[in-house]
């Protein structure tokens, strides 16, 4: 018995894993083969034709102004970033809790992305967390209704055609045309036509007899400011969470060159690539903290955290884009700059 004891215990070793270790540069060197090296040459000799077309995009963008305002340029930074050999990492899960080992570095690249974020719009970690692994703004929208909404709740947000987004729940009336609208009940406010204005009082009649799960303030087509605390009120009128999608201008937001949702909004959706001038992906800010009080006077507690994280991951995406969390990190310290400033108060002047 002590034999078979014996003999269990030493398979078992063998067949445990192991940890990683380092392997000299020459020892893999001499273990990679003359074909295997020719997979790793430069892209202008593996592939000239697609060399081809990235040089004649990058002619293009030199020498053409764009007015595409949902359009920006990376930093060469941002570039180097979104290039490197992140994009080699699976990590699924979270900071500190990944599925995968060997995370350590990629944790302290999401982790300073975090930390980044909250500094670069001037926000205190006890009161708003973030997450950075949204793969894009509609998807970023998408998991903030699967986690605050269930199906077939209402969600309200500007109509389309008057300067609304399509994830914001598109339909006509004959055909839903955004998913969300096939999940949600999707019910658009509109812009009063006169004045081509948010028509906020029309908003909050609408809303008191719908009584949305969720309000949105935010649009892609529209070029007046957004009145918040307006929106917030209506918010709390109808027992709605607000949701601020500031995708288009939080560049100008985190440049303080115009107001902030933050004061109001409990959720607020961003894209990473437009007036921020980050890589493609989004990032989802959400309340912590105290969210209000009952009728005994005793605290309501915010609990969005866990719920729009699970609806991140693992509900809608597997292992984020680690490359892009990189390159937004490199984007969000140079958002702190005094030069972001600068070139956000020319946009604004422009």
């Amino acid at each position: 018995m002590q034999h078979l004891r014996t003999g269990i215990s030493r398979a078992a070793a063998a067949a445990a894993p192991r940890p990683s270790r380092a392997v000299p540069a020459h020892a893999l060197g001499r273990a990679i083969s003359t074909e295997t090296m020719r997979l790793n040459v430069p892209l202008k000799d593996m592939d000239p034709e697609i060399h081809t077309v990235i040089e004649s995009e990058k002619d293009r963008q030199r020498r053409c102004v764009n007015l595409i305002a949902s359009e920006n340029f990376a930093p060469l930074s941002v570039l180097e970033a979104v290039g490197s050999v992140m994009v080699n990492k699976y990590s699924e899960g979270y900071p500190g809790a990944r599925y995968y080992g060997g995370n350590e570095f990629i944790d302290q690249a999401e982790s300073l992305c975090q930390q980044r974020a909250l500094q670069a719009c001037r926000l205190d970690p006890k009161e708003w967390g973030v997450n950075v692994q949204a793969l894009s703004g509609s998807p970023a929208n998408f998991q903030v209704f699967t986690a605050l909404c269930n199906v077939h709740d209402r969600i309200m947000g500007l109509d389309l055609p008057h300067g609304g987004h399509l994830s914001h729940g598109y339909q006509t009336d004959t055909k839903k045309i955004s998913m969300v609208s096939k999940y949600f009940e999707s019910i658009p406010y509109r812009l009063n036509e006169e004045t081509g204005l948010i028509d906020y009082d029309e908003c909050e009649k609408f809303a008191m007899r719908i009584r949305p799960k969720i309000l949105i303030a935010g649009t892609s087509a529209y070029s007046r400011l957004i009145d918040y605390g307006r929106m917030r009120q209506i918010a709390d009128r109808c027992g709605a969470y607000l949701l601020a999608d500031m995708a288009h201008i939080s560049g100008l937001v985190v440049g303080g060159t115009i107001p902030s949702p933050f004061e109001f909004a409990d959720v607020v959706t961003t894209t990473t690539h437009k007036s921020l001038r980050g890589p493609r992906g989004a990032m989802i800010f959400y309340r912590k903290g105290q969210r209000s009080v009952d009728k005994k006077g005793n605290p309501i507690m915010y609990d969005l955290e866990e719920r729009i994280n699970a609806a991140v991951f693992p509900g809608l995406q597997g292992g984020p884009h680690n490359q892009s969390i990189t390159a937004l990190a490199v984007a969000l310290k140079m958002a702190q700059s005094p030069e972001f400033r600068t070139y956000q108060e020319q946009v604004m002047k422009n």
